[in-house]
């Protein structure tokens, strides 16, 4: 394996688009993914993140439902030593959020990741990526964190994110939102630790396919584990 190919993506409600949608993922060719809006149908939920990972040629290795709707999927060859998910308390009639993260080991090398979908309301986010990062300090080796941020780079996430050693490697012009004519960054993949990162955005994936597939376009990273 040259470098690890770590992607996030909000693949629209449980992945409602299908082919298109597994096109870009199989496209993109990611080693670990990072999903939102993973599939939460109670009681058929599992079953439908095994389907969508295998659907990727990934198998499921955490998250759901227990985890707001994150999911982690990777790639036969990444061997994954621990997973877990945590749910994040919201106000009656909000959205499910929550933390799904994993501590993988690639070719010998330890890679901790963490998918976290974020409120819409500015005062819940800075509170629940405190939480992101409680999960992130627990993981060893380089960390990703990855997922919808729901505020572009300029917000006070990403410079709380920032302020605990989380660089972000991505271009200004690298819009994810919406999918059809991104004008908002808010989908993030930040590292810290012992990683080069080789590579950074949007995959090259045709742009109509893009635009068909989900409401947001994925980040992809080619990450060297140092």
């Amino acid at each position: 394996m040259s470098g690890v190919r770590v992607m996030t993506y909000n693949i629209l409600m449980g992945g409602r688009n299908g082919s298109d949608l597994h096109r870009v993922v199989r496209a993109a060719a990611p080693d670990v993914l990072l999903v939102n809006e993973s599939p939460k149908t109670p009681l058929l939920w599992k079953r439908r993140c095994r389907r969508l990972a295998g659907a990727w040629g990934m198998r499921y290795v955490g998250g759901g439902r227990p985890a707001g709707s994150n999911m982690i999927a990777a790639r036969r060859e990444v061997a994954v030593k621990a997973s877990g998910s945590e749910g994040i308390r919201q106000p009656l009639f909000q959205p499910r959020r929550g933390i799904a993260w994993a501590q993988l080991r690639v070719e010998g090398r330890l890679l901790g990741v963490v998918c976290c979908h974020l409120s819409l309301d500015r005062d819940r986010r800075q509170r629940e990526v405190e939480r992101v990062l409680e999960v992130a300090n627990l993981l060893r080796g380089p960390v990703v964190i990855a997922g919808d941020l729901n505020e572009g780079p300029g917000g006070p996430v990403w410079g709380r994110l920032a302020r605990a050693g989380f660089v972000d490697h991505g271009s200004p012009r690298a819009g994810t939102f919406p999918a059809d004519g991104p004008t908002k960054r808010i989908d993030a993949l930040l590292v810290r630790g012992s990683a080069a990162v080789h590579s950074h955005g949007v995959p090259e994936v045709d742009e109509d396919l893009l635009a068909r597939a989900s409401d947001h376009r994925p980040v992809l990273a080619t990450l060297e584990l140092l």
